[in-house]
Order: structure tokens, then sequence, then C-alpha cells
């Protein structure tokens, strides 16, 4: 089920997947596998196997039950362009999105490299705002070049947890910008300056 969000840029939550693997410094203390570990302790449906990837089909169609225009992060417990998750899978969760114009889908990867080659054939559908994480120079950045290859109508940057000075970076073709901290008790702090 999805649920509603308390991210302040998100009104509710879709996973169709849950679980991952860290591929950079910016997954170190990952939220999700946190969360995943408590609902996992506490019998939740989908977090059987902890933080294991797993894909969930009952929940892909879950936004086809909601009238209601609502904005969706899209799997906030994974991430949607992991390597594992086999194409015909997210044919199936772009079909979802196609068949429901009045939600807006924020969906956010690090794993930016596989973006140009899903829609190399493929076109993004006008209602998603299509992300990659920026944490740091090595990892982040790189992957902005990935996202502009892209026809998505919103592109935006998730710069959180910023883990170092970025320099100066080209924000062109880049429709939105977030930026922020690590959060709970592992937090390394941000340096505003």
């Amino acid at each position: 089920m999805s649920a509603n969000s308390k991210i302040e840029w998100t009104e509710q939550t879709w996973n169709p997947t849950t679980g991952c693997t860290k591929v950079s410094p910016g997954c170190k203390h990952c939220y999700a596998e946190v969360m995943a570990r408590r609902l996992h302790a506490m019998g939740a449906s989908g977090y059987e196997n902890g933080f294991k990837l797993a894909l969930h089909p009952k929940r892909v169609v879950q936004p086809l039950e909601r009238r209601k225009p609502t904005v969706y992060f899209v799997n906030s417990m994974s991430d949607l362009f992991h390597c594992d998750i086999p194409d015909a899978f997210l044919d199936e969760v772009f079909a979802v999105i196609e068949k429901t114009p009045q939600h807006t889908y924020q969906i956010l990867t690090k794993r930016a490299e596989r973006l140009p080659e899903f829609f190399t054939d493929r076109r993004c559908p006008p209602n998603v705002w299509l992300g990659v994480s920026v944490e740091d120079r090595a990892y982040g950045l790189p992957r902005i070049d990935h996202l502009r290859q892209v026809d998505a109508k919103v592109r935006f940057l998730s710069i959180e947890p910023l883990l170092e000075d970025l320099g100066r970076i080209d924000l062109g073709g880049v429709h939105w910008v977030i930026v922020g901290g690590e959060s709970g008790h592992k937090a390394r702090p941000m340096q505003e300056a």
C-alpha cells in the first residue's frame, strides 16, 4: 500500500520494489535500510527479507486505485533503476504511470547510468519528474550528465546528503534542486558554506 509521506517535497510514497544495495558514499547511513529493519521486525508485508531487493508485482497497480491527483515519490525504500530490476518490470511500472496522468511521479536514482539506456527506445512520461542523487564529486556529479540524456519534462537533483563541496555545477537542463544534510544519529555533518 502506498503511504502518506513525511518527506516535505512529496505527498505519498509508492514502493513497487523494496530493498537495495550500496553503490556510493551517500548510501553509508541509508534511512531506508534502517526503516526496513524496523518493518521486518514488526512483520510488515514486503519486508520479510529485510533490505534484500524484492519486487512486489501486486503493488504496481496501487496508483490505479487513486483518482485524486497525487504526487508520488517512487521507491522511497529502494532504487527503481537497480541493476537487478528487469526492464520488463520497469515497463509494468511505467505502464501504470502512463495510465494515471492525474498523478505526478518523482523517481530518484543513484543508478543514473541506466537511465539513457532504458529510455533509448522508450519515452519518459510527461508526469514523471526524473532525478539523481548527488552527494559528492566522484559519484554524484557524473550522474547529472546521465540524467541530461533523458528527455524528461522535469529533471531534478537531490543533493543530499551533501558530503563535500561540489564546486560549480552546470545546472543546464535541470529544473529543480533539493539540498540537505544527512539525518539520523550517525549523520555526517553538512557544512553549509
